[in-house]
């Protein structure tokens, strides 16, 4: 939903030309000229913007950053949050603290592990202090940061990024929050705020890598030819189970693809992350999604001789896939292997039928992308703690970017990416 109470704000001077100022919804943008753009990503398009201003948890707002000649530019969303009731992964102040949103603790050094009680007591302490809070990022783990429509002026990210970073700070304060965040930084927008983060008074935290999955020409087995022979055995034995319990996988498309037979899975997970709306919830989301983005649609749904098993919701922009939720029945599906062959197995060979070259799979899990073929693009985090922080709550910071950074070393992934002031946003 939209923010409430947003007070009038002024021009705000960014630096190198550039001025800022909120917009509160995705209609004013599109009346200013917001327009979708040729290889967009889904988490950046007007639809999906939509949809998250929809979304009763969250109050929404838009930063814009305008040129010289007071034309935006950029345009990012950002989201006030006001206590822990909001969604984990786009909330700053329940995100410190939390090793399964940020961090690993299989990877904690021994004197990390020795000092975690007592960082976490502090930062428990220190919570309520950060809220209400600003967060830059939207739903679909990305930044969000945009050109404003094709053909307008394009400036480096080296200028747009700490410029956002700039105007979130302000708007913060001028809105009443007490700490801000921005979130899921990719390695180009990271590189352009990572020299200015310190002057800032930023903490930044490597937040997770993204798996993409570069989907191969050919056949499925042109797929497993990119995988070592011991995955292929085990691929193929969990395609083998799949069959033999009974299930297949049925694809559906559009405003129709999501049905009540998912309702119950979809709010399952939500229960199993600590949400507890319920089937009004989720009934209330898929009515959102169909009004929005219903178009981009793509089900991939699993079933067995009964019952749904499992499903994927994903939506597609041209030749590229973006998976949002899964859900399944795991009792019902015990032994079947629905999470990888309705998730990755007949994903990749609808893709490979179908005309999508990439399908990005999103944050979590990590090891179960990079076996499966994905690479990582690292995400990270900045975090404006305000006054209200204490020295407990940046230690944890560190102790979570390091373990988080441990772990994706562990997969392979590249943390140290250099200078990369000479690339264009979006």
């Amino acid at each position: 939903m939209r923010a409430n109470g947003l007070p009038p704000v002024e021009r705000i001077e960014l630096g190198a030309g550039l001025t800022g100022r909120v917009v509160a919804t995705v209609d004013l943008l599109v009346q200013e000229g917001l327009a979708a753009s040729n290889g967009e990503a889904a988490w950046t398009s007007p639809e999906w913007w939509r949809f998250v201003e929809a979304d009763p948890d969250h109050e929404s707002l838009y930063l814009v950053i305008d040129g010289a000649d007071s034309r935006p530019v950029a345009a990012a969303p950002a989201l006030i949050v006001r206590d822990t009731r909001g969604l984990l992964f786009y909330n700053g102040p329940r995100i410190i603290g939390d090793l399964s949103a940020i961090g690993s603790v299989s990877h904690l050094a021994p004197d990390e592990q020795a000092a975690l009680p007592w960082l976490t007591a502090g930062v428990e302490a220190a919570r309520p202090a950060l809220y209400p809070s600003l967060t830059v990022g939207t739903f679909g783990s990305n930044l969000g940061l945009r050109p404003f429509a094709p053909g307008r002026m394009t400036l480096p990210v080296s200028t747009v990024v700490p410029a956002l970073a700039r105007l979130a700070e302000v708007v913060a304060e001028l809105v009443g929050c007490r700490s801000h965040a921005l979130l899921y930084l990719d390695p180009e927008e990271d590189a352009a705020l990572a020299s200015d983060a310190v002057v800032a008074g930023l903490c930044r935290s490597v937040f997770g890598g993204e798996g993409v999955l570069d989907v191969p020409d050919g056949d499925f087995d042109d797929y497993l030819s990119m995988l070592p022979s011991s995955r292929r055995r085990t691929i193929r034995r969990e395609i083998r189970a799949y069959a033999e319990f009974g299930a297949r996988t049925e694809v559906d498309y559009g405003p129709g693809a999501l049905t009540d037979d998912h309702v119950r899975l979809r709010s399952a997970l939500r229960e199993k992350y600590g949400h507890t709306a319920g089937q009004t919830w989720a009934r209330k989301e898929f009515d959102t999604l169909r009004e929005t983005v219903g178009e981009r649609l793509v089900v991939f749904s699993a079933r067995g001789t009964e019952q749904i098993l499992g499903y994927l919701m994903a939506f597609r922009f041209g030749d590229v896939l973006y998976t949002r939720a899964a859900g399944f029945d795991y009792e019902a599906s015990s032994g079947a292997y629905c999470y990888f062959n309705v998730v990755y197995y007949d994903v990749i060979k609808w893709a490979q039928r179908n005309g999508v070259r990439r399908i990005h799979y999103g944050l979590g899990t990590t090891a179960a992308k990079v076996w499966r073929g994905c690479t990582l693009r690292p995400r990270w985090a900045y975090f404006g703690l305000g006054p209200g922080a204490t020295p407990d709550t940046s230690e944890m910071i560190a102790i979570q970017n390091a373990t988080a950074s441990r772990l994706l070393a562990s997969l392979g992934a590249e943390l140290e990416y250099g200078s990369m002031a000479g690339a264009e946003a979006g």
